[in-house]
């Protein structure tokens, strides 16, 4: 649980803290993909395999389709381009330092998930292997 409440105060403080003054075509363009990738992410999802803690529910389904045949968890990869366009409205030390807290906490966050996903689903390894974390996995030449 002391994943998610430090996930949540790190958005809340950027966005309090967002200045929208300075919000430049990268911001907007940010926001835009976060919307976009979550989106597609839960379109994808399997019904009631939405969670915020990281846990399995008891019927939770591994989804290896559409944006997940690329990446493990792109809902993370939603919050993380969001918090980013934010703090690039207002890149002071503060900001960065719980940007890099944020990015910290979803790394630790979503390997305890795959953990438990290594352990429900046979295939979760194989797949691990083929799907980037947060960013799709360079393309082999």
């Amino acid at each position: 649980m002391i994943y998610v409440v430090v996930q949540f105060a790190c958005i809340i403080y950027l966005a309090i803290n967002t200045q929208l003054a300075n919000f430049s075509f990268l911001s907007y363009f940010l926001i835009l993909l976060s919307a976009v990738v979550g989106g597609v992410a839960i379109i994808n999802m399997k019904p009631g395999n939405l969670n915020i803690v990281p846990t399995l529910k008891d019927k939770h389904q591994l989804v290896t389709i559409g944006i997940y045949t690329y990446i493990r968890h792109p809902m993370y990869s939603s919050v993380l381009l969001f918090c980013l366009a934010l703090m690039l409205s207002n890149a002071h030390l503060i900001a960065q330092l719980v940007m890099l807290v944020l990015l910290v906490d979803l790394i630790l966050k979503s390997s305890l998930e795959e953990k438990l996903l290594l352990n429900r689903f046979d295939q979760y390894q194989n797949y691990k292997k083929n799907t980037g974390r947060f960013l799709p996995k360079p393309l082999n030449k």
